[in-house]
């Protein structure tokens, strides 16, 4: 493991966040949240590519090789890359004052996506919902301060979750045939030290990479028993989420933000709201499709 990072994709993001890897493109989507953009990196052509959603996106996950899902301020829309033409699939209530965020499919499809209040998240009125295979959606989880990770073990028999406020990961047996979740006990307490927990991926050893806002960086816990493994620093104070890609799944990329920054630290860290790769010796677990059976 080289432990060095690199930045692959310099867009100052205000709220970069929601990484995902298409395994059939070979390609990276993220978005800048707050700003409403959708990237793209290619990484075997370095070919970069910013398209304008112009309203809040929560997060980004791959349909197919035309298309990508975006849970937006308005909706969740199947979006196609090379017309830049949207379809809305879903438009749910939930508190007037939420808005999307972080979100990650299942291997059967099944959208999992999370509420956070945009005033003031200490109002707790997130949640976290999963659109279900026959078009409709189900709130899981009530009472969230900012939903954000999510993951599985290697096996899909445990879900893993992050409610940021909390300052823990908790996990739930999934059942992946149904989608239901049972059983929720938390498996890591977060040490101040590490600040806010935020995106997060797993690894085929059923280790979990969190990123942590406010600390420079990445952690790998291990869930069985609470304890950390190694961290990883980055040189962004706001590290966001992060996901595997590359032809092995070996290759982490990390998103990070400016958002909340102050003058002095911006000029410390350039580099903030950047796109970085780093590589490692561990193979992480694939970002899965959105179902094309979902209407």
């Amino acid at each position: 493991m080289t432990n060095t990072w690199e930045l692959v994709q310099n867009e100052q993001a205000l709220l970069g966040e929601s990484p995902s890897w298409d395994t059939e493109k070979e390609v990276i989507y993220w978005i800048d949240s707050k700003k409403g953009n959708l990237h793209l990196f290619n990484p075997i052509n370095n070919k970069k590519e910013t398209i304008q959603i112009a309203e809040h996106i929560g997060c980004v996950v791959p349909k197919n090789k035309k298309e990508v899902i975006l849970a937006a301020q308005s909706g969740i829309y199947s979006f196609q890359v090379g017309s830049k033409n949207k379809k809305l699939i879903s438009s749910p209530k939930f508190h007037k004052e939420n808005i999307f965020n972080d979100g990650k499919c299942d291997p059967k499809g099944r959208f999992w996506i999370g509420t956070v209040n945009s005033v003031d998240a200490n109002k707790f009125t997130g949640e976290l919902m999963c659109l279900n295979l026959d078009g409709d959606i189900t709130t899981k989880l009530h009472s969230i301060g900012c939903s954000n990770g999510i993951t599985w073990s290697p096996d899909y028999t445990i879900m893993y979750y992050i409610d940021t406020l909390s300052y823990q990961i908790v996990a739930f047996d999934y059942d992946l045939d149904s989608g239901a979740i049972s059983n929720q006990r938390i498996v890591v307490r977060i040490p101040d030290k590490y600040k806010l927990p935020d995106g997060m991926s797993g690894d085929v050893e059923g280790m979990l990479w969190v990123a942590h806002w406010g600390a420079n960086q990445i952690c790998r816990w291990n869930p069985y028993t609470g304890k950390l493994i190694e961290s990883i620093w980055f040189p962004a104070p706001h590290i966001t989420s992060c996901v595997f890609g590359g032809k092995n799944l070996s290759e982490l990329y990390v998103t990070s933000a400016r958002k909340g920054l102050s003058k002095e630290e911006l000029e410390e860290f350039p580099y903030s709201g950047g796109l970085f790769r780093i590589k490692l010796d561990v193979q992480g677990l694939p970002t899965h499709y959105f179902s094309e059976n979902i209407v």
